[in-house]
């Protein structure tokens, strides 16, 4: 003859799976995944000050960056900025003689001078930081 569980028991067993439920519902299951696991080589730091190497090197070396060299800066109105015209002087903030910054996607990298090359501007560095801070800039 089976064995016939008391209301008792049959509600112990409901309040059993209901917590059980609500467990499950806090950890969602994940399904293996179905790819083969790939085997992983030993990676080594590079030394201190080093370039950066691997497969992704010409990836990297190849991304666009956004480079300006900024003479110096100045404040003035609308109204002033409105009255320029061919011929007009701005005084800018620093003295001919101070270097001026090379900046690579918005931090210092240089500093060097102005220089005139072909008939166009160009830029001398004369300080450019370490290869280490250069790359943290990045």
């Amino acid at each position: 003859m089976p064995d016939i569980l008391s209301q008792e028991e049959l509600d112990a067993l409901l309040s059993n799976l209901d917590s059980d439920d609500e467990e499950e519902d806090e950890a969602p299951y994940i399904p293996p995944d179905p790819s083969p696991p790939r085997p992983e080589r030993p990676v080594a730091a590079p030394p201190p000050g080093a370039p950066p190497s691997g497969d992704n090197l010409e990836l990297i070396l190849n991304l666009p960056l956004v480079v300006s060299v900024e003479l110096g800066r100045t404040r003035m109105s609308i109204l002033e900025m409105l009255q320029l015209g061919q011929g007009s002087i701005i005084e800018l903030n620093r003295l001919s003689s101070d270097l001026i910054e090379l900046t690579i996607n918005g931090r210092r990298v240089a500093r060097g001078e102005a220089v005139v090359v072909n008939e166009n501007f160009g830029f001398r560095a004369v300080e450019v930081d370490s290869l280490k801070e250069r790359i943290q800039k990045l």
